[in-house]
């Protein structure tokens, strides 16, 4: 036994005037995403037009994650100056966000690339608060799945042969579940 301790999968966030701030740490994965989505929503329903993730904690993010994020960035994107900007990617982590075409919707910047105007941002730790990530029922977290996979391939055609099998699963597995009609 290594006796090291894998990282605790967590996400801290706040809101600083109009920029929503979030720190991931450890894995960003499909059990957060709902949360994600849902802090997303409430910060652009609030004013916010810029969201930041600070990803120097980040070991890795699985594809519902990405696509989750792919989806808040496009919602920015329609707003005027909205954006949505990755801070501190290692390499692994870049190298995900590249592959699945995740940097064509936002600002992607590795360790120590952080530009001077979003230094202050990033800096914010003190004011952040670990966001509640509750259990989703197994229907609501299969269709957030598909809704992010479905981001996904429309950010890159590149990315439907990747997640054709994962959708075509995931809409069947919807379907067998569905409550049979009144």
């Amino acid at each position: 036994m290594s006796g090291i301790q894998p990282p605790t999968d967590r996400i801290l966030v706040a809101i600083h005037k109009q920029v929503a701030i979030i720190r991931v740490e450890g894995r960003g994965t499909f059990k957060s995403s709902a949360a994600i989505r849902d802090f997303g929503r409430s910060s652009l329903a609030s004013g916010c037009l810029t969201i930041v993730l600070d990803m120097a904690d980040c070991v890795g993010m699985d594809s519902t994650f990405m696509g989750t994020l792919a989806g808040i960035a496009t919602r920015l994107r329609q707003r005027e100056g909205g954006s949505l900007a990755l801070l501190n990617l290692n390499a692994r982590v870049r190298g995900l966000v590249a592959t699945l075409g995740l940097d064509r919707l936002a600002k992607a910047y590795e360790v120590g690339a952080t530009p001077d105007t979003l230094k202050g941002i990033a800096a914010i730790s003190d004011s952040l608060r670990a966001l509640e990530t509750p259990d989703a029922d197994q229907t609501a977290t299969t269709r957030l799945m598909i809704e992010a996979h479905e981001n996904l391939v429309s950010l890159s055609p590149e990315n439907l042969p990747r997640f054709k099998d994962v959708l075509t699963y995931l809409r069947e597995d919807l379907d067998r579940n569905a409550p049979p009609p009144p």
